[in-house]
């Protein structure tokens, strides 16, 4: 009997993982590294001994927000309402107001679990075991999928029921956008999905939607991904016809060891995704003085042999520009290696 298509890409995850966790390895701290809390959903207000006309007038002057019928949250603090506080104020309304065993599911879970989560419509997904009522004129943004849910898959993040973190995953990878998915497939097995029952899940899905695409996130997954931006940057490399790149190369330099976001140590192309929270200050130090110590660091990485491309979070809306990008810097490095072996008589591979 031949072995499940995905088993491959399950056992090199796992080896990445295993690698992590050795008490001296230089990557352990990524497992907790740069993972903030997950977001909170807010408690709704108590409004049962609130006189209707005091609420209407709250509503009014902004003091309070009406998510539901007689769900209510305070106001946001910073005026405008984001994309994370948006979708945490509808789980909480949704969750006060639905009926039945329900599980928060899709990227709404992933959400819940403190998964990056990278282009992802602005919906919230729940999960049913038996055929919900959708009316979607009233809700636009909840999306209801029926199944029948294994106690083992669901979970409690909390006290909001949610899908268990493997079935996130596997459920995240055979239905976003293949970038979007890497994005949630590297966070999560970062956020301590295991392989392995991510593997049974894959093999109960079978002949489902979405598994073909799913097999191929998991061969491109990499844990070691330090943002969603280097997962996206990655989507972009392969798609235009690259080999997978590997993940926090360390590289010795006569400055000392670094570790490159992703790229090809066969032919030394490093790509570098620069994530404006790098240069924002605060806890990232001066800007300035980060521009200077990245400015060292890539000659450095020259110094030795290494061609460094640079991505900015702005290129990532044009993939097929970043992948064609990318894709000259990696032909350019393998010229020149043949060049530099025909002139020294060397046979090279690459």
């Amino acid at each position: 009997m031949s072995e499940a298509l995905h088993l491959p890409a399950v056992r090199r995850i796992a080896r990445i993982l295993d690698g992590m966790r050795e008490p001296t390895a230089p990557l352990r701290t990524m497992l907790s590294a740069d993972a903030p809390e997950p977001p909170l959903v807010p408690p709704a207000i108590d409004i049962s001994l609130v006189d209707a006309a005091a609420i209407t007038e709250r509503v009014a002057s902004g003091r309070l927000r009406r998510v539901r019928p007689r769900v209510y949250l305070p106001a946001s603090d910073e005026g405008d309402v984001g994309y994370v506080e948006e979708l945490m104020a509808e789980v909480r309304g949704v969750f006060e107001r639905a009926s039945g065993p329900f599980w928060f599911s899709h990227a709404t879970a992933a959400l819940l679990h403190g998964a990056w989560l990278y282009d992802v419509p602005q919906l919230v997904h729940l999960t049913h075991e038996f055929h919900p009522h959708v009316a979607r004129a009233g809700e636009p943004m909840v999306r209801r999928h029926h199944t029948a849910l294994r106690v083992r898959d669901r979970t409690s993040v909390r006290g909001i029921p949610a899908t268990s973190i493997e079935r996130t995953l596997v459920d995240c990878i055979r239905t976003l956008l293949p970038a979007s998915a890497l994005v949630v497939c590297d966070s999560l097995f970062r956020l301590g999905a295991d392989p392995w029952t991510v593997s049974r899940l894959m093999t109960e899905s079978k002949g489902k939607r979405g598994v073909i695409q799913a097999r191929r996130i998991l061969e491109l997954c990499d844990p070691r991904s330090g943002s969603p931006g280097e997962s996206a940057a990655r989507m972009a490399a392969v798609d235009d016809g690259l080999p997978r790149p590997e993940c926090q190369i360390e590289v010795a330099t006569s400055e000392g060891k670094f570790f490159v976001d992703f790229g090809w140590e066969d032919v030394r192309v490093a790509v570098e995704f620069d994530g404006a929270v790098k240069y924002s200050g605060g806890a990232f130090d001066d800007p300035d003085q980060v521009r200077r110590l990245e400015a060292a660091r890539q000659r450095a990485l020259e110094a030795v042999g290494w061609i460094v491309v640079r991505v900015r979070w702005e290129e990532l809306a044009d993939p097929l520009a970043l992948g064609l990008r990318i894709r000259l810097a990696y032909e350019d490095a393998r010229y020149r290696r043949r060049a530099a072996g025909a002139r020294s008589g060397a046979l090279v591979l690459a």
